[in-house]
C-alpha cells in the first residue's frame, strides 16, 4: 500500500512539474512568433533600422534559429552595414564551421562592401580545402556570379575542371555564363560538350540555344560552331541542331541538304523528309517545302505521310501562284506538267487537289482539298458563286468534320460580300449550334452576327450580341466587341445618322466595293467633321486608298486627320501607317525613318514604339 502511495505521489509530482514547465515555455513562444512577424513587417515595408533592432532581439534570444540570422544578415546589407553582416556571418560560422554556403556568402558581403581582395581570400580559402569537392566549387561560383562577378565565377569553374580531370565538368552552368557575357561561341562550345556527354540531352539543349540564336552574333556563332564539331564526329543530334539552325537564318536549301543527308543515316523511308518539308511549309519557305514533298513521295513512307505529302506538295503550288512565282518541279525532274505553272492562274494547284479528291474521297485529306479549291475560288478568282458551290459540297462530304465551322462561317463571309445579309446570318447561326465547333469559333461567329446587325442598322442588336462577348475577356474577339460596343456607344445618340452612312460604307468595303467605300467615307467627314467617328472615317479612307493604289491620296488623308483631329486616340496608329506608308509603298527610306521616329518623339508611351523601333534599325540595317 505504502509502494502504490509512493508510486502516485511521484506521477503527481512529475505532473505537477509538466504542467510548471509547459506554463513557463508555452506563453513565451506567441511572444517570439509575434517579434519574428514584426520584424518581418518592418523589413517588407523598407523599414529596416527598424527591422534590424527587431531582429537583434531575436538573434539574442536565439543565436542558432537561422530564421533569425538570415532576417539580421538581410537588414544589415540593406543598411549597408557590411561590416556587421560580416561580424554576424562569421559568429555564425565559427559555430558551424561545415556550412560552406555560410562561407561563401561571407566572401560576396566582403565583395558588397567594394573589399575584393577579402572576398577573393574567402573564395579561395574555400577551394584550397584539401578535400574540396564539386559541391564547394558550384557554391563559391554561383556566390561570384550573384555579384556579376562572371569572369570570377567562369575561372572558378574552369579550374574546377583542372582540378577533377574532367574537361566536360560544370558544362551546363559555364553555357549560362558565357551567354550573360555574350560570349556565344564558348557558350554554344559548352552546348557541344554536353551534347557529346549525353546526346539523349539534345531537346534540353536545343531549348537552352534558343537564347543564343535570338541574336545575330550568337546564330552566326552557333552556325561555325557546330559545322566545326560535324567535321570532327557526325552525329545525329549535331545534324539536326545544324538543320534548325539553318532554317533560322533562313538557309531553308541547307537546311533541306542536311535533312536529307539524316534520311540517308536514319532510312526513315521518307519520315524525316516529311517533317522537315512540313516546318519549311510552317515557315513559308514553299519552294523548298514543295521539292522535300516530292522527296518524301518517292521514298515511300506510311500511307497516312503519303497523303499528307500530296497534299503539302498541293498547298505549296497553291501559295507560290498567289505569290506569282513558277512552281518548282521535283528536285528529280519528275513532276509531272500539270503540276507546273509559271503564271498565278491556279490551275495546278486545283487539278493537284482534284487529284488527291479522286484518290482518297470521303477522307480528312479529300475534304481539307475540297475546302482549297473553294477557297481559291473565293479569294484569288472572285469566283464568289462557285466558291460557294465547293463549300456546299465540303459541308455534304462531311458536316461533322472538324473543318466544317471554317467552312459555314467562310460562307457566311462571301454573302456577306455579296449583300446577302440574311443568309450570312444563318450560316453563323449554324456555326454557334454546330456540336463540332469550338469556343473560339462560336465567339467569331457571334461577332459576325453582331457586325451584320450593325450594317443594317440596328445598334441594338449589336449590343446585345456583343455583350456576351465583352464580358469574358479572354475570347479573342473580346477586344474587338469592346471597340465597337464604344463606337457605338459613342455615336450612336448625338450622331445616329453619321453612324448609320459609316456602318454603310464598312459593308460597301467588305463587298470589295473599295472605291465606292472611300466616297462614303469621304462623304462622312465633309457631313459631320464633329462627329467623334470623323477621325475613323479619315483612317478608314486612306486605308481604301492603299488599296485601290492611290498613296498620295492616303498621304494626304492621313495627314489630315494628324491636323484636324489634335485628341484623336489614332493619332498614333495614324503615324505609324505613314511610316509604313513611305517604307512599303512609296519606297522612300528616310522618309519612313523620320515618321517612324516620330512615333518615338511624339508618342513614347504608345504600343507602336517598339515596332517602330525594330523598323528603325532594319532601315538603317543596324542589327536586330
Amino acid at each position: 500500500m505504502q509502494r502504490n502511495e509512493f508510486l502516485y505521489y511521484g506521477m503527481m509530482k512529475m505532473i505537477l512539474l509538466s504542467i510548471f514547465f509547459c506554463s513557463f515555455l508555452f506563453p513565451q513562444t506567441p511572444d517570439i512568433q509575434n517579434t519574428f512577424r514584426l520584424a518581418q513587417a518592418f523589413e517588407q515595408s523598407a523599414e529596416f533600422e527598424r527591422a534590424a533592432q527587431v531582429y537583434e532581439t531575436l538573434v539574442r534570444s536565439d543565436s542558432l534559429n537561422y530564421q533569425y540570422f538570415d532576417g539580421l544578415r538581410r537588414t544589415y546589407i540593406q543598411l549597408k552595414r557590411f561590416d556587421d553582416a560580416i561580424a554576424l556571418s562569421y559568429s555564425r560560422f565559427r559555430k558551424m564551421p561545415m556550412d560552406i554556403s555560410l562561407q561563401a556568402n561571407i566572401g560576396s558581403m566582403f565583395s558588397m562592401a567594394g573589399k575584393e581582395a577579402q572576398a577573393d581570400s574567402v573564395w579561395n580559402t574555400m577551394l584550397m580545402m584539401p578535400h574540396a569537392n564539386q559541391v564547394i566549387y558550384r557554391t563559391v561560383a554561383a556566390e561570384q556570379a550573384s555579384q556579376r562577378l562572371f569572369d570570377k565565377a567562369i575561372a572558378t569553374y574552369r579550374a574546377g575542371r583542372k582540378y577533377f580531370g574532367d574537361p566536360a565538368l560544370f558544362a551546363n552552368e559555364l553555357s549560362t555564363l558565357y551567354t550573360f557575357m555574350m560570349d556565344y561561341e564558348n557558350a554554344v562550345r559548352e552546348y557541344v560538350l554536353m551534347l557529346r556527354q549525353n546526346e539523349q540531352q539534345f531537346e534540353f539543349i536545343k531549348s537552352r540555344l534558343v537564347a543564343v540564336v535570338s541574336k545575330d552574333d550568337g546564330l552566326v556563332a552557333a552556325l561555325s560552331v557546330i559545322s566545326d564539331e560535324l567535321h570532327l564526329r557526325e552525329s545525329i543530334p549535331l545534324l539536326r541542331i545544324q538543320m534548325w539552325l539553318f532554317m533560322e537564318d533562313n538557309r531553308y536549301a541547307d537546311a533541306f541538304a542536311v535533312a536529307k543527308r539524316i534520311e540517308q543515316l536514319i532510312r526513315s523511308n521518307g519520315t524525316e523528309i516529311f517533317q522537315f518539308a512540313q516546318q519549311a511549309f510552317r515557315e513559308g519557305a514553299f519552294s523548298v517545302a514543295a521539292q522535300a514533298y516530292q522527296l518524301s513521295l518517292e521514298k515511300g513512307g506510311t500511307p497516312q505521310n503519303t497523303a499528307a505529302a500530296q497534299f503539302g506538295y498541293a498547298r505549296c503550288v497553291e501559295e507560290l501562284s498567289a505569290a506569282g512565282d513558277s512552281t518548282p518541279a521535283s528536285p528529280h525532274g519528275n513532276a509531272s506538267e500539270s503540276m507546273l505553272e509559271t503564271q498565278p492562274t491556279f490551275s495546278g494547284a486545283i487539278s493537284l487537289y482534284d487529284s488527291i479528291i479522286e484518290k482518297y474521297p470521303y477522307s480528312t485529306v479529300s475534304v481539307n482539298a475540297l475546302f482549297r479549291i473553294g477557297w481559291i475560288r473565293y479569294k484569288q478568282l472572285f469566283d464568289l458563286d462557285g466558291a460557294v458551290a465547293v463549300f456546299d459540297s465540303v459541308l455534304t462530304m462531311n458536316r461533322m468534320s472538324p473543318i466544317a465551322p471554317s467552312v459555314m462561317a467562310t460562307i457566311g463571309d462571301i454573302y456577306i460580300s455579296q449583300g446577302k445579309l440574311e443568309k450570312a446570318k444563318k450560316q453563323y447561326v449554324a456555326v454557334t449550334a454546330s456540336p463540332v465547333s469550338g469556343q473560339e469559333q462560336k465567339n467569331s461567329a457571334q461577332y459576325r452576327l453582331a457586325e451584320i446587325e450593325f450594317f443594317q442598322n440596328d445598334f441594338d442588336s449589336t449590343l446585345a450580341l456583343l455583350r456576351p462577348l465583352t464580358e469574358n475577356l479572354r475570347a479573342d474577339e473580346s477586344n474587338d466587341a469592346l471597340m465597337l460596343q464604344y463606337f457605338i456607344t459613342e455615336n450612336r445618340f448625338q450622331f445616329q445618322d453619321a453612324l448609320k452612312l459609316f456602318a454603310r460604307a464598312e459593308l460597301l468595303h467588305r463587298q470589295l466595293k473599295t472605291a465606292e467605300a472611300a466616297q462614303q467615307f469621304s462623304d462622312i467627314v465633309d457631313l459631320y467633321p464633329a462627329a467623334p467617328l470623323a477621325d475613323d472615317a479619315l483612317m478608314h479612307r486612306a486605308d481604301c486608298s492603299i488599296e485601290l493604289h492611290r498613296y498620295d491620296d492616303a498621304l494626304q488623308t492621313y495627314t489630315r486627320l494628324l491636323g484636324d483631329y489634335a485628341s484623336s486616340i489614332e493619332r498614333d496608329r495614324t503615324q505609324f501607317k505613314i511610316a509604313e506608308l513611305y517604307r512599303m509603298y512609296l519606297n522612300d527610306k528616310s522618309k519612313a525613318i523620320a515618321a517612324y521616329e516620330e512615333i518615338l518623339k511624339q508618342y513614347p508611351f504608345s504600343l507602336f514604339t517598339e515596332e517602330a523601333r525594330k523598323k528603325i534599325r532594319q532601315l538603317r540595317g543596324d542589327s536586330i
